[in-house]
């Protein structure tokens, strides 16, 4: 069997990973050449495992375990804080969630705070220490060398411009370096998939918006490696990321982003309408924490209109697969899923079926994507 993936984010590389450790013959079209413009780029690199959807729960478990061995992966464990009596109910909510799904989540465990969080304000903590994080694009390339290592080849620099089907099988058509066949086709584009999926005639409800996360210059007195931190009724999380502290905010009214704009990719000038929001973030961090940031990140990903991803096959296009609107936290365990399916039959989650909001308005889905973007953690995506 060879598959064409199109696509080689995190997304893409991990596919082509467990495709070829399962003996198939795997060819990897990236449109870039080098530096990777992709929302994995741009990614804080939280994996996080307990959601309050299953499916992605048991996703993310598969990840973590994927990730295991990389030297970009660490444990460090996850920690949510709450600063009413409201938080402190939902977190404790979520602990008893996760405790169900046997995962290792304690409330107001003893452990000290990481010291940039502002301790005054916390009244309760749930800790999760199965959760890890990564950098993303170093990550990205330690799944690749896996894969190319055990056989998968990786074409960069060239642009997919049409799918076809062909008497059993399916042809890619690159812009720059000719025809591809292959028995089946996973697109793996990221933000750009509702372009990639159009080739294969179908209109995907995915909507590109527009996200801060800011970077400090390296202050070791108050930051230290250590769990991933969210905020999540103040829609704020941060992490250390080395000597440094980074800090992002879902606190302010979604930016959706046009495909045109993404040509350059899912990085963009930095929005003035962020600063607002990063100030007001940053008031959770103890004084001595606070910054003035000295990189700014306009990230772009995708959002759906149920917060899910889209995994499976194109329903009218047999051999055609689509893994999008899968973040770092489930790209893993989205790929190992996909793989047993294509080679083994194994049937994929019924809640992320390509064709779930078929019938349904452009605009309508496109209102649903939107509306959720403030309460994104529910879903613990990044």
């Amino acid at each position: 069997m060879h598959v064409v993936v199109i696509g080689a984010g995190i997304v893409g590389v991990s596919v082509a990973r467990e495709l070829v450790t399962r003996g198939v013959h795997v060819t990897v079209l990236e449109r870039d050449r080098g530096a990777q413009r992709g929302s994995t780029a741009f990614a804080p690199g939280f994996v996080g495992i307990y959601n309050d959807a299953p499916v992605l729960t048991e996703l993310a478990r598969a990840s973590v375990d994927a990730y295991r061995d990389m030297a970009s992966f660490s444990p460090s464990g996850g920690l949510e804080l709450a600063t009413t009596p409201e938080g402190a109910d939902a977190l404790t909510q979520r602990v008893e969630g996760a405790r169900r799904a046997g995962l290792a989540a304690t409330m107001n465990d003893p452990r000290p705070l990481p010291s940039f969080v502002d301790e005054q304000r916390v009244i309760a903590v749930a800790r999760y220490d199965d959760d890890g994080v990564t950098t993303p694009h170093l990550l990205r390339g330690e799944v690749r060398t896996v894969a190319e290592a055990a056989g998968a080849r990786f074409v960069d620099g060239t642009e997919v411009v049409g799918i076809h089907s062909e008497p059993g099988r399916w042809r890619v058509d690159t812009a720059d370096h000719g025809a591809h066949t292959a028995d089946q086709v996973v697109l793996a584009g990221g933000v750009w998939g509702p372009g990639l999926s159009r080739l294969v005639d179908v209109e995907l409800p995915l909507v590109p918006v527009a996200h801060p996360y800011v970077y400090a210059a390296a202050q070791a007195p108050v930051v230290a490696p250590g769990p991933f931190v969210r905020w999540p009724e103040h829609h704020v999380y941060a992490r250390a990321h080395g000597d440094t502290l980074g800090i992002g905010s879902y606190d302010h009214h979604p930016l959706p982003v046009d495909e045109d704009d993404l040509r350059g990719g899912a990085g963009l000038s930095w929005n003035t309408a962020f600063e607002a929001p990063i100030d007001e973030a940053q008031r959770l961090l103890r004084p001595a924490a606070r910054f003035t940031p000295s990189h700014r990140v306009n990230g772009v990903f995708a959002m759906t209109p149920d917060n899910l991803p889209f995994l499976g096959a194109v329903p009218d296009a047999a051999g055609v697969w689509i893994a999008q609107a899968i973040w770092v936290t489930h790209a893993g365990g989205s790929a190992r899923a996909l793989a047993a399916a294509i080679v083994d039959s194994v049937a994929l989650p019924a809640e992320l079926t390509v064709d779930r909001f078929a019938g349904e308005s452009a605009d309508g889905l496109r209102a649903s994507a939107l509306r959720l973007y403030r309460d994104i953690y529910a879903n613990d995506a990044i």
